[in-house]
């Protein structure tokens, strides 16, 4: 794969408005309706879109410093025109309403830092080591997990349908991607089943037996 993304000004600066753009478009996804079986305006709620953008910020990279500062500026940028579009367009379309949340703002651009160290982690991957196999399972065993989740919440309440979709695509790719590339094939399987449960008990079974134990709150 070409490496594109390196250690130098204009490669930070073209994921920074790489972010920027993405965030805009999952703010204007929120002209979606809600509820509605494929959940467009929820695109960024849920963690299968920044696990599979982050990932290919990681693929793409030069290095770990690369991967890291990348991914903290793409994550930025996002949190910057997400909640600055809103303010925008609060002052036009009453649904936008609020003015620019601060106090989100500071708490995404926060979360944006344990993102950049994962990624940082993820990007040795590309050493010809066994541990690359646990490594490239990760994000594999993170979407199979919400894909499961989702599909849960599908069946359940009939909504979500483009984010378990997406993630069982992203899944699939980068299994495939990911499996060619692995030290141990045996140790690379073993670890997207291990990840699988470890994110899903981790991130989505205690929301997800909320919401069937409580579907009228919906």
């Amino acid at each position: 794969m070409k490496i594109s993304l390196k250690n130098t000004p204009k490669s930070f600066f073209i994921i920074f408005m790489i972010g920027i753009a993405v965030g805009c478009i999952c703010r204007l996804a929120d002209y979606f309706p809600a509820e509605t079986v494929w959940g467009f305006s929820s695109i960024q709620t849920l963690l299968g879109f920044w696990i599979i953008t982050n990932t290919m910020v990681v693929m793409f990279s030069s290095s770990s410093l690369c991967a890291g500062l990348s991914s903290f500026l793409y994550m930025f940028g996002m949190t910057l025109s997400f909640y600055g579009l809103k303010a925008i367009l609060g002052q036009f379309i009453p649904k936008f309403s609020g003015g620019f949340n601060t106090g989100l703002f500071i708490l995404f651009t926060i979360a944006a830092i344990p993102c950049a160290l994962a990624a940082a982690i993820l990007s040795f991957w590309n050493q010809d080591r066994m541990y690359n196999s646990i490594l490239y399972a990760l994000p594999v065993g993170a979407l199979l997990a919400e894909a499961f989740a989702t599909m849960v919440f599908l069946f359940a309440f009939h909504q979500y349908l483009f984010q378990a979709l997406m993630d069982m695509a992203g899944a699939l790719v980068f299994g495939r991607i990911f499996w060619k590339r692995a030290k141990s094939k045996t140790l690379y399987l073993f670890s997207i089943g291990m990840a699988s449960v470890m994110f899903y008990f981790l991130m989505w079974h205690q929301e997800l037996m909320y919401w069937l134990q409580n579907p009228e709150l919906l």
